[in-house]
């Protein structure tokens, strides 16, 4: 990793683009443009997510594009130094009978505290989904790539003690990525209210198994206004 001496100013997110869980549900919707969702996982740490996404009409576009913001937090200790906000947008690059193809942009930054350091992140991320989009539910299979461009490391005295007292602070570049290759799939219930689940399965950049859990699973439960 190269070390470079960077001070962030500012964090700013456009992006045309698509997470499809239960948040493609309102694409389908012409009667509700507002979605409240809450959602709890293993990612690998235990977390629990909270969103909201909103329908927009773009005129160079054939459908809705719905952007969205979710903040994700370790449970049980609801730490910011433990958590990651993401903000994007979702929108159908194909869709005939049901069956649709979507994609996924969104930046995200995040906050990790460990006992040799404490991290934080800022990442971009792209994910396309393939499935079947009914009006009551959904299932599809998704396919999605994150890279971390950019890392602050702040070093604990546990780990300078321990290990290395010349250890350095500071910002660094090319932090890696991740795969994941999974299924998600949902119901809706009552016109406004919508159950999804979510299974990945992490790698690599080099497809080697992913530290933590084996598995990143998310249920969640949303409401459409």
């Amino acid at each position: 990793m190269e070390k470079i001496k960077l001070l962030i100013t500012g964090f700013v997110l456009l992006v045309l683009a698509n997470r499809i869980l239960a948040q493609t549900a309102i694409n389908k919707d012409t009667l509700y443009n507002n979605r409240a969702y809450l959602k709890a996982g293993i990612e690998p740490a235990t977390m629990l997510t909270l969103g909201y996404q909103h329908n927009i009409n773009v005129p160079l576009l054939k459908h809705h594009l719905t952007t969205f913001a979710e903040w994700k937090v370790s449970i049980p200790r609801f730490s910011f130094n433990n958590s990651e906000l993401k903000i994007g947008g979702i929108y159908p690059v194909f869709k005939k009978s049901g069956f649709m193809i979507v994609n996924n942009l969104n930046l995200s930054t995040g906050s990790v505290a460990t006992l040799h350091f404490d991290s934080k992140k800022f990442a971009v991320a792209d994910e396309i989904a393939i499935g079947f989009y009914k009006k009551r539910w959904f299932f599809a299979t998704t396919i999605e790539y994150e890279k971390i461009f950019l890392n602050y490391l702040k070093h604990t005295d546990f780990y300078r003690e321990t290990f290395y007292e010349g250890a350095k602070d500071g910002w660094y570049t090319g932090a890696g990525g991740m795969f994941q290759f999974g299924i998600e799939a949902g119901i809706s219930l009552k016109e406004r209210y919508d159950i999804h689940l979510e299974i990945m399965m992490p790698f690599t950049e080099k497809f080697d198994a992913y530290g933590g859990s084996p598995l990143h699973t998310n249920l969640g439960l949303a409401y459409r206004f």
